[in-house]
């Protein structure tokens, strides 16, 4: 990183904390009690003693060009693994693995049945009201995979609001165009909404190819990429206790997928369709709440390279179907039941110069049946509040995973909150590790997780100044861990033959104010992980004890923002450490950089809103890998403009 920007990022992030702590004296500093949260959900009620994290919805509007992976990458403490603009993009909390991280759309998990990841890359943001990070196990509450962490993306709408449109037009570097559109009709008893995105690219940065005799800069090729898609959410009120929900999200993603740099240049390409259906009932009574709720999933991907002539062609169907209940039992104290039951199979085929064969050693299917119920107790007498959660599940294939959670937190004092949780988590085996052929291994057990996390934060609150300081201990051990290693015939099969012991500090320092009209904001969060092997495979001696491979035991974020009449301004930095690419920890990845800016200007026009915004992407044109040979676009941005009006129902009575 540049001296001069380095001096700069310092003065802007010292100044916005001097420049509000200096206003302190200017505000009423009378203790505010902490708010009470009244939503319905696990998430909200049951999960003390959790580390949550939610993404400032002011955040998501100026991201709703971007990815999932793109926001998670400059506002989380989430490592992401990508392979490029537009290529695989997944997710390490605190040390994990991708597949330990589970993906949960209003409740529904999203991974994949065939290979227990879901890339973020193919995540829009602007079809997502809320975005929320658990981090720490919490597979009690959420079943198989949440052992590092979990991600909430859950879509709202409110009745009686009138009639709504928003539409964005973006254009950027490498032929980046983009088109997204929302129509919202809300009524007393009826609500439509409708999302619609567009996204073209031609991706053809330039890149310097350090694995090649003089370090020649190229060009990508071979990374075209298209996307649409459409979300359809439906709410109905049938009486003031009773809500009816239907929501349909179909989306057609055609990407080629670029070689690395030691490769020359490839043909390869990947699409990916999928349709998604949820329909969910909600009864609410003044000590019962009553959710019933069903989702069937069906997904394509095809994977083409016409230069070893090979065409590969997956499906996979889950049908998930889910009941819960959550009663007071008494002043202060609550209990959750559930039934959840996910069926899912697939079917994968591969053509290989006209010779077609399975994927698969059988056609796989699955049925798993859970069982689970928390208990709740929150006393008015005291400020603490604690959660035990139980789950049980029963799958086809013989095995019984336990998964059990234990919070508790509170104020300490006035301004001191406090929290600690442990948990018993699990990873069921995919269909790739199950059935692969060549190498599938039907006899892998469930991976097993004890987590266990300590938080201390300071919160003070006052009329126009907020500050929250908070420090986080985690620890993190992953018995029976699936890797995929050669046989003595050289063929890949996964094998339960890893132990791993993650631990480490994050620490979280947010701090807002507002003086004369401008709204001023400062993030800075940062952690320092480190995930060891702790029992290896006889033969593989050099990795023991040693770091996972693409994990970066260190992670900064810094975040500010100026707002002053429709006028925006922030700034990301972010930090990413060394990673190594080898077992053993000989080879390595040098730590980067990354300083992205977003200046946006809203004007009120005719009763209509209209944003003009411009994103510059990594402002100081490091050149640097997330994954080893696989380039990342230097300097780029994009422009574009928002137009948005609402008419309130009134004018139609």
């Amino acid at each position: 990183m540049k001296p001069f920007f380095k001096k700069l990022l310092l003065f802007v992030s010292l100044a916005d904390a001097a420049f509000c702590f200096s206003q302190t004296n200017r505000i009423d500093t009378v203790h505010n009690l902490p708010e009470a949260e009244v939503v319905a959900g696990r998430l909200a009620d049951f999960s003390s003693g959790n580390k949550i994290q939610e993404i400032d919805t002011n955040v998501l509007a100026v991201n709703n060009i971007n990815t999932l992976a793109d926001l998670l990458t400059h506002q989380s403490q989430i490592f992401i693994k990508s392979y490029g603009m537009g290529g695989l993009a997944s997710s390490s909390f605190r040390g994990s693995g991708a597949s330990h991280t589970t993906v949960l759309w209003n409740g529904f998990n999203l991974t994949s049945p065939m290979y227990g990841q879901l890339d973020l890359a193919l995540v829009p943001v602007n079809f997502m009201n809320t975005v929320k990070l658990q981090y720490g196990g919490s597979g009690a509450l959420w079943g198989s995979g949440a052992i590092g962490g979990t991600i909430h993306l859950n879509n709202a709408a409110e009745f009686d609001k009138g009639f709504s449109v928003a539409a964005t037009y973006s254009y950027g570097n490498f032929e980046d165009k983009q088109q997204n559109i929302e129509v919202t009709v809300s009524r007393k008893k009826f609500i439509s909404v409708t999302k619609l995105f567009n996204h073209d690219a031609k991706n053809d940065f330039p890149f310097v190819n350090v694995a090649q005799f003089g370090m020649p800069e190229q060009k990508m090729s071979n990374t075209e990429l298209k996307q649409y898609g459409i979300l359809q959410e439906n709410y109905f009120k049938i009486r003031e206790d009773q809500k009816l929900n239907f929501r349909l999200w179909y989306q057609f993603n055609d990407r080629n997928i670029p070689a690395s740099m030691t490769v020359g240049a490839g043909k390869a390409n990947q699409k990916d369709e999928f349709y998604r259906y949820v329909l969910e009932w909600q009864l609410t009574k003044e000590k019962f709440f009553v959710f019933v709720r069903s989702a069937y999933f069906d997904e394509f991907l095809d994977y083409t390279d016409p230069l070893i002539s090979l065409e590969s062609n997956s499906h996979s169907r889950s049908f998930i179907t889910e009941a819960e209940s959550k009663i007071r039992i008494a002043s202060g104290q609550s209990i959750n039941m559930g039934v959840n039951n996910t069926y899912s199979e697939a079917v994968s085929k591969k053509h290989i110069k006209e010779v077609v064969t399975s994927d698969y050693i059988k056609s796989p299917f699955q049925n798993r049946t859970s069982f689970f119920g928390s208990y709740k107790i929150n006393n008015k007498k005291s400020t603490w509040i604690g959660t035990a959660t139980l789950r049980q599940e029963f799958v086809s294939n013989g095995q019984s995973p336990l998964a059990a959670s234990l919070g508790l937190e509170g104020w300490m004092f006035k301004k001191l909150r406090s929290r600690v949780s442990v948990s018993k988590n699990y990873r069921l085996p995919t269909f790739n590790d199950l059935y692969w052929t060549p190498g599938g291994n039907p006899n892998l057990v469930s991976e097993k997780g004890i987590s266990q996390e300590l938080g201390l934060a300071f919160i003070h609150r006052a009329n126009t100044f907020s500050l929250e300081a908070e420090a986080t201990a985690f620890s993190n051990n992953v018995d029976n861990w699936i890797i995929w290693l050669p046989d003595k015939y050289g063929i890949w099969s996964p094998e339960n033959v890893l132990s791993v012991w993650a631990r480490g500090l994050e620490y979280d320092l947010k701090l807002s104010c507002i003086i004369n009209k401008v709204k001023l904001n400062l993030g800075a969060h940062y952690h320092f992980v480190l995930s060891t092997n702790e029992r290896i495979k006889s033969g593989s001696e050099a990795s023991l004890n040693k770091q996972l491979i693409y994990v970066p035991p260190q992670k900064a974020i810094i975040n500010t923002g100026v707002e002053y009449k429709g006028f925006r301004l922030s700034f990301s930095y972010n930090y990413i450490g060394y990673r190594y690419t080898t077992s053993d920890n000989a080879q390595y990845l040098k730590p980067y950089h990354l300083g992205n800016a977003d200046i946006s200007k809203t004007f009120i026009v005719s009763g209509m809103s209209l944003k003009a915004f411009v994103q510059i992407n990594n402002i100081w044109n490091e050149s640097y890998q997330v994954v080893a040979y696989y380039a990342m676009p230097r300097r780029y941005g994009q422009a574009g403009i928002t137009v948005s009006f609402n008419h309130p129902n009134k004018k139609y009575n």
